[in-house]
């Protein structure tokens, strides 16, 4: 009988690599916890469950990130803006909503052994920016 040879790689692909950013484990959490996948979030859809995941992914880049709210919404194709009323949004939202607020605490949980040493990051009270602390 004859052996099949197959490659273990995909040719041209070996060399590529592929950086696992904060965002990534951000996103993985609320697809696992509110069921609304990257495409969807980054999509311009606005179903409430999508909002919802939206906003609630750039709460918690703020808080676990240091990157700047110009960063975070390049990453979901929205402006600076849409970042600061959604992390707004999402914070009154969790004082009302019993089920957000249970589903940011299952993604927070998931997200402190993926990330390492996770420090909240302080915001500037009048910019809304985050304080860098290097």
């Amino acid at each position: 009988m004859g052996e099949i040879n197959q490659p273990t790689t995909i040719e041209g692909r070996a060399n590529e690599t592929y950086v696992i950013t904060p965002f990534d484990y951000i996103f993985k959490g609320i697809r696992k916890e509110l069921h609304v996948t990257k495409e969807q979030i980054i999509s311009r859809k606005r179903d409430r469950n999508i909002v919802e995941a939206r906003q609630m992914f750039c709460l918690l880049a703020r808080r676990f990130t240091k990157k700047t709210s110009v960063q975070i919404g390049k990453a979901i194709d929205r402006d600076h803006a849409t970042v600061l009323y959604s992390v707004a949004s999402m914070d009154s939202l969790l004082q009302f909503t019993k089920r957000l607020a249970i589903a940011k605490n299952y993604i927070e949980m998931d997200l402190v052994p993926q990330l390492g040493k996770v420090e909240e990051v302080r915001i500037c009270e009048c910019c809304k920016q985050p304080i860098l602390n290097e």
